[in-house]
């Protein structure tokens, strides 16, 4: 099956127990040498027979290892050994001296008689009670042995072998038996290849049906991974038998059968998608459309068009104001620089003096911190304006929000599930404004919402064009647009926006070395703080000028000889690390795209405090994996965000990432600097290049539908009291 070299031998020390299952232990194998193991699997004692799977290998600083692909436990069979065995307490109810009588009475038979509460019964000292609680805890070892060594057997690593009995408990081998794909599917790490090759092993067949269906679900969901939440069936059949390796026509019945079945739905002719987005996408359209009309209010505030400090609106923001204010739902749409903040302050206010209780919200805390100190309101998450939690959200349409309006910002971030997460916890009467830049990234969950809405025509927009905020010698609004219309950025010596060229194929090691200086010594001359004003954005995590290489240096100048730092779970930290959430963590109230910054590290009890703008947050060892360096980071994770400056490395091995709305969003991430650092002709190639625009969604089409109805009531009524 592979070319595993094979390790077995006794287990003679455990070194180091870490989170997940990972041990390193010293093992004395069949020629009673001490070697290093190194492997995930279940937690294991001295004593305790092994049989490894995989390699030799060299690490820097310990030397010599066999690091285990696979690894099963063989408990012994004489009597002496088994002795040995369970008086390491693996077994719950027997120490040393249990150990010995039980050595005693049954001799080489004991390892039979285990799991026999009656046998064990008739040894001195053992009652009922001791009798089920070795008997249970053996019977509950040897189901987790045989069930590692059935999903190992077929294929599945260590690590993920236990992942799987962790989740599936006694009914390990049963379950996968019947449906591999099914149930490794819901396994953390585990996608369709590795249950498929785990199912092939089993000996299903290339077309049985739960394998078409597992592999054209994967293919749907490779697809919203991409933003889109629908594909043509033809699409689907296709790219499912070129996966599967199957005719078109299997995967062309089985797509047939799952519409039947209502595992797949149909939309506007061939369209086919999951039905939890299409609904989502269908809820968005309904709510959107019941407030697409005039709402009549005399108890609103006239509209003078002037802000508390003297700031008058031009015509533009004037009637960009008066469209949003006409109407239930609107979209206040521009590039930056064109005052979608001022006009959303004036809104705010606005609506403010007519006693309406206001909700503002954004898709990031970041983000949600800058409307507040735009609009000198309380401005929210979009997570945490809904109560998010880990069995979801707390406000929903049996429990709608209390606000009058809803004001949202940085909507091009937000995909169809959490929109519809918010529309729907909205009070009937409740208005929502949406503001956004249709031209930046779009979500990177499933759907194109901020597009969509405006492009149907269904919905008011204001959109602002006309550029407000540009100082004198101010460069960085005029470069973005410049992109955003298909023309390479021009450097400008003295301004706030320039380009460090490096020399047309160079390595793109020159790039990260070009990219550090100005993000250190470069932005230090002018005056910037580097570690807490300085942000490096990149389009990709790996290769030698991705988050990984720039983190790796970058974390080298601000903790300089890896001061402070200790290791937890096999990564260093220290306090000052920059930090970044990589997924929504709801007990902590830390959401995907959070930044922030380590306070401190504790070696022994693993956890790690860090600040997340105003407040303190505890990691514990198991939440430490979703924290990645942020020192530099993706475009995409950088959205919503704003920096006093950026410095944006952009090298040819960028190549097949390098497009102008990742490059037009980046730009507009820095306030008062940006920096672009890299080969001309990568420069070029991001502001001429686009891709990805199009997202094949459904909300296009329920927006073009007939608005259903308002029911009995009046949804458009007045503010709260």
């Amino acid at each position: 099956m592979d070319n595993l070299e094979q390790l077995s031998g006794v287990v003679a020390a455990v070194r180091f127990v870490g989170e997940e299952g990972f041990q390193i232990l010293t093992v004395q194998d069949a020629e009673e040498r001490e070697v290093t193991l190194v492997a995930v699997c279940q937690p294991l004692n001295e004593g305790e027979s092994i049989e490894a799977h995989g390699a030799w290998t060299t690490h820097p600083r310990f030397g010599q290892q066999f690091k285990a692909e696979r690894l099963v436990t063989q408990v012994p069979r004489e009597s002496k050994a088994l002795g040995a065995y369970l008086a390491s307490g693996k077994v719950a109810g027997v120490g040393p001296t249990f150990a010995k009588r039980l050595v005693a009475h049954f001799g080489d038979g004991l390892r039979d008689v285990l799991g026999d509460e009656k046998a064990l019964r008739a040894v001195p000292g053992i009652g009922k009670k001791k009798a089920a609680r070795i008997a249970g805890s053996w019977n509950e070892y040897e189901e987790a042995r045989e069930a590692l060594i059935f999903l190992q057997g077929h294929g599945l690593g260590a690590s993920r072998a236990m992942s799987v009995f962790r989740q599936l408990g006694q009914d390990t081998i049963a379950k996968v038996s019947a449906n591999p794909y099914r149930t490794l599917l819901k396994t953390r790490g585990i996608g369709f290849r590795i249950a498929d090759t785990m199912a092939r092993s089993m000996g299903f067949e290339l077309t049985h049906r739960d394998r078409i269906i597992a592999g054209l679900r994967h293919v749907v969901d490779a697809r919203s991974t991409s933003g889109h939440t629908l594909a043509t069936s033809g699409e689907l059949a296709s790219e499912g038998a070129k996966l599967l390796e199957v005719d078109v026509a299997r995967t062309t019945s089985v797509v047939e059968l799952l519409l039947a079945h209502e595992k797949l739905e149909q939309v506007d002719g061939g369209l086919v998608g999951l039905p939890a987005l299409i609904n989502a996408e269908r809820t968005i359209a309904a709510a959107l459309l019941a407030r697409a009309v005039p709402w009549e209010d005399c108890g609103l505030a006239s509209v003078d068009g002037e802000l508390s400090d003297g700031r008058v609106l031009s015509d533009e923001q004037r009637e960009a104001l008066v469209t949003c204010l006409a109407y239930g739902v609107a979209v206040l749409t521009g590039g930056p620089g064109v005052g979608k903040t001022t006009v959303t302050e004036v809104l705010a206010q606005t609506l403010d003096d007519s006693r309406y209780e206001l909700a503002l919200c954004a898709p990031t805390g970041r983000a949600a911190r800058r409307m507040s100190e735009a609009t000198g309101r309380p401005a929210t998450t979009i997570h945490r304006l809904l109560g998010a939690g880990a069995n979801g959200f707390e406000f929903n349409a049996d429990n709608p929000i209390e606000a009058d309006v809803v004001i949202i910002d940085e909507a091009s971030m937000v995909d169809v599930q959490l929109f519809r997460a918010l529309v729907v916890a909205l009070p009937d009467h409740c208005r929502l404004y949406i503001i956004g830049d249709q031209d930046q990234l779009a979500s990177v969950g499933p759907g194109n919402v901020l597009r969509d809405v405006i492009a149907s025509g269904r919905v008011p927009v204001a959109r602002l064009q006309q550029i407000r905020r540009q100082g004198e010698g101010s460069q960085i609004i005029v470069q973005a647009h410049a992109v955003n219309q298909g023309h390479p950025p021009q450097s400008v010596p003295g301004s706030d926006f320039e380009i460090v060229a490096v020399p047309e194929g160079s390595d793109p090691e020159l790039v990260l070395e070009e990219a550090f200086r100005v993000a250190t010594t470069e932005m230090l001359a002018h005056g910037f703080d580097t570690l807490h004003e300085v942000q490096v954005l990149t389009p990709m995590h790996g290769g030698p000028v991705g988050t990984r290489s720039l983190n790796d240096a970058l974390r080298a100048y601000h903790i300089p000889g890896d001061r402070g730092s200790v290791t937890i779970n096999g990564r260093r930290w220290a306090a000052g690390d920059k930090i970044v959430q990589t997924e929504n963590d709801y007990n902590r109230e830390v959401f995907n795209g959070d930044l922030g910054f380590v306070v401190a590290a504790d070696p022994e009890e693993k956890t790690v405090l860090a600040r997340f703008e105003d407040r303190e947050v505890l990691f514990t060892s198991d939440a430490l994996g979703k924290l990645q360096l942020a020192y530099a980071m993706t475009g995409h994770k950088a959205q919503g965000s704003e920096f006093p400056a950026v410095v944006i490395p952009l090298a040819r091995s960028h190549w097949h990432m390098l497009e102008r709305q990742w490059l037009y969003t980046s730009i507009t991430r820095g306030k008062r600097r940006v920096v672009l650092v890299g080969h001309p002709s990568a420069i070029e190639r991001a502001a001429r290049h686009v891709t990805g625009r199009r997202r094949l969604t459904s909300l296009p089409f329920w927006l073009a539908q007939p608005a259903a109805s308002t029911e009995e009531g009046d949804p458009h009524g007045q503010p709260s009291a």
